[in-house]
């Protein structure tokens, strides 16, 4: 029987669900399930939760809990990251400084200041966790759930993990909405999709053979379709290709609806400060959850769409299994850079985890994400060197950064928030002159923030 540790297991409905999934298949009805977790009042809960699942499957797994990563990883067979390092305090930081400079997002945890500073204080944690894997389970299958997907990947690459893959719902959520959108019965849209986390393209997209494109741009004209999807319709149009993840999460990848103004911003319907809203929900849900966590009865399980049980299954018992992951390119997308984290369809198999080779990214979808490749590259340069002003320059370079702020805001931006985020994040010295507009500045508090916020929601 497997071993499978979950990292980060506080989250609790991810958990939850994925504790589910995996239990659902009857050769790992007796498996070790491991839960690690900072937070142990979160730790017990999700032990809680994951034995009703258990019991509403008549499954008969060994649970483990602890707060110890070492004894975590222990014989681990599959170690699932789900973490969120410094937690709503550290999210909350990074909409509300860059706010004041008069930046303002919708999710924050893939591209610009957001994903960039979500990446610098997510580094320890996963560069901790790999090496305790080289010690502890060196043979483990990795599994990433943590956004930053593709600058998180990188990391995990460049610590020698080699048996890992980035896992996302974006294609399949986005598989099912073209479903609908067309028409279609569930389970008869056939596609391949390629380019990075949460910026993959449909790059074919069919029905029983027929090219669906056509129809879909029929359906582009459609305004009761246009408006449960405003932003990436939009797109549609422009690039010629249907996106993955959500259009909220696409009016902050781009410099063409944020920095146009409040108009734009409702002809669009882009939620501004949407995570911050989630985030609140995620606080009511826990808090409910926590409270149920003592009721033993079981827990009817409904098996989800994540692809983590199934890449485990393909993985340790044989498929195959095709799912889109998230690992280093080496020519899977051949007009991207080698070392770029891509997302494509990926074979898994017994012992086996390969990226399939989909050739070049048409030409408009290597544009529209070339300048975070690049930001994941600078990034990646600024931990490996320690030099902040390679953190400038990944948000000098983000499309929307650029759009809304000087180079002066932006490095006054940066140096804010490294000064805000403090021992969360590695430290970063200057290693050429590159000042910003030398204003004194008092970045506020994570804890202040939370207050605040929670003094508004009382209200």
């Amino acid at each position: 029987m497997i071993k499978v540790t979950m990292i980060g297991a506080g989250s609790m409905v991810f958990s939850r669900n994925l504790t589910g999934d995996i239990l659902s298949y009857p050769e790992f009805k007796n498996a070790t399930i491991c839960y690690m977790d900072i937070d142990s009042q979160r730790l017990a809960a999700a032990e809680a939760w994951g034995r009703r699942v258990a019991a509403g499957l008549n499954a008969n797994p060994k649970f483990q809990a602890t707060t110890n990563l070492a004894e975590a990883l222990h014989g681990a067979d599959a170690v699932i990251v789900m973490v969120q390092v410094g937690g709503f305090g550290s999210t909350l930081l990074d909409f509300e400084i860059p706010r004041k400079y008069g930046l303002e997002f919708t999710i924050a945890d893939t591209t610009g200041p957001g994903g960039i500073f979500r990446a610098l204080r997510t580094y320890g944690a996963l560069t901790e966790l790999c090496r305790s894997m080289q010690q502890h389970c060196p043979a483990a299958l990795l599994l990433n759930y943590s956004n930053p997907m593709s600058m998180n990947m990188s990391v995990i690459a460049d610590e020698g993990i080699t048996q890992a893959v980035g896992l996302c719902h974006s294609v399949q959520a986005t598989a099912d909405r073209l479903t609908e959108y067309l028409g279609l019965n569930p389970g008869t849209l056939t596609f391949q999709c390629a380019g990075i986390n949460h910026m993959a393209g449909f790059i074919r997209l069919e029905h029983r053979g027929q090219n669906l494109y056509p129809r879909l741009f029929q359906c582009a004209e459609n305004p009761e379709i246009v408006r449960r999807d405003p932003v990436r319709f939009e797109l549609f149009r422009r690039l010629g290709y249907f996106m993955t993840e959500s259009s909220e999460h696409h009016a902050e990848y781009n410099p063409w609806f944020i920095p146009h103004g409040q108009e734009r911003i409702r002809q669009f319907d882009i939620p501004i400060d949407e995570y911050l809203r989630r985030c609140d929900l995620s606080n009511d849900e826990f808090a409910s959850l926590l409270r149920s966590a003592g009721d033993q009865s079981p827990v009817a399980h409904h098996k989800t769409t994540e692809y983590g049980s199934k890449v485990i299954h393909a993985f340790f018992c044989g498929g195959p299994e095709v799912v889109y992951g998230n690992m280093p390119n080496h020519g899977a997308i051949s007009n991207l850079a080698p070392d770029a984290i891509v997302e494509t369809p990926t074979l898994v198999d017994r012992g086996m985890l390969q990226l399939t080779c989909v050739g070049n990214l048409p030409l408009p979808l290597v544009a529209y994400v070339q300048p975070h490749i690049c930001g994941h590259q600078l990034f990646m340069a600024a931990v490996k060197t320690g030099c902040r002003e390679y953190v400038y320059q990944a948000c000098l370079f983000d499309p929307l950064t650029a759009a809304v702020l000087t180079p002066d805001q932006i490095v006054d931006l940066c140096d804010e928030l490294i000064a805000a985020h403090g021992p969360h994040i590695p430290p970063l010295k200057a290693g050429f002159p590159m000042r910003g507009t030398g204003r004194q500045m008092t970045p506020p508090s994570a804890a202040d923030l939370l207050q605040a916020r929670s003094h508004k929601m009382k209200k």
